[in-house]
């Protein structure tokens, strides 16, 4: 198929545009930077030049194609870059254009604990965009992962250069909370796959790996890949608060964010047994998946 996908230049979208290209289908991405993305994406993918944020380029771009890819999001806010716009206006403005344009397919990337009453407005819009992708009347899926880690990614890379740096392994509150890390490639093929895959349409996905472990756990789990011996110290919560929002006021790229303790704070696990099935996935442990690009 000919497939429009947006977000191709990131961490998760460039290994789902190399398995959709994999598959033989047709590539065509979003990008603001062609030169950056020339450097990031196979040769065989067409570039747009775009933005999520103008709805008259998202027209253009997607002529001739037969499905979309929507994996745009973001964890940091930046000047008009915030929630509401990319998430939930960004959303509804690509609903349009691809209704607009013929298009039936739309496979969509929300998030794991995405819903109408969440605390904060990372899943409010989260959700807002995943109503808009259901009632838009075309065949849809949506994948809501947990997080997700593999080579480049913000999450365990992250925690790895401070364990690598920190005399302790610093954990922000108890530690307690739970995700379920779930590996880059396992994502990717789950969007690769629904392309074609009609067991997908107007389904949603939840998106974990094969353990629910704890901060603590997955702190612990990094510092022994790292070879390194150090103890775990707990951070209150209300200490990290101003040292979130300060990074937020002067950091292009802060450490930590207001809207990310939050996170921190929840539970996200699930039960991926729907995608395991229709999928055929086989998914990775956590810490086989970080051997693999983390090294002592």
């Amino acid at each position: 198929m000919k497939i429009f996908v947006t977000g191709g230049t990131g961490f998760v979208g460039r290994e789902v545009v190399r398995q959709l290209c994999g598959a033989g289908h047709k590539v065509g991405c979003l990008v603001r930077d062609v030169e950056r993305a020339k450097g990031l994406l196979p040769a065989a993918v067409v570039l747009h030049p775009g933005d999520l944020t103008e709805p008259s380029g998202l027209r253009a771009g997607l002529k001739e194609y037969e499905a979309v890819v929507h994996l745009v999001g973001i964890i940091v806010e930046k000047g008009r870059s915030t929630f509401e716009r990319i998430h939930a206006q960004g959303t509804a403005d690509l609903v349009r254009a691809a209704t607009e344009a013929g298009i039936r397919r739309f496979v969509h990337m929300s998030a794991l604990g995405s819903r109408p009453n969440a605390v904060s407005r990372y899943h409010q819009t989260k959700y807002q965009a995943e109503k808009t992708v259901i009632q838009s009347g075309l065949d849809w899926t949506i994948f809501r992962p947990s997080v997700i880690f593999g080579p480049g990614d913000q999450f365990v890379n992250l925690l790895a250069r401070i364990i690598r740096l920190a005399p302790v392994i610093p954990i922000v509150g108890q530690g307690t909370s739970r995700l379920q890390p779930i590996s880059v490639r396992n994502v990717a093929s789950c969007f690769a796959l629904a392309i074609g895959n009609p067991l997908s349409y107007r389904k949603a996905y939840d998106l974990g790996g094969p353990q629910a472990l704890t901060y603590n756990q997955i702190g612990q789990i990094i510092a022994d890949v790292l070879e390194k011996k150090k103890k775990a110290v707990h951070i209150p919560v209300p200490l990290v608060k101003p040292v979130a929002l300060i990074s937020e006021w002067f950091l292009p790229n802060p450490p930590i964010t207001q809207e990310q303790l939050i996170l921190l704070q929840e539970d996200h696990v699930c039960d991926p047994t729907d995608a395991v099935h229709d999928f055929d996935l086989a998914l990775q442990r956590f810490e086989a998946g970080i051997r693999e690009f983390l090294k002592p």
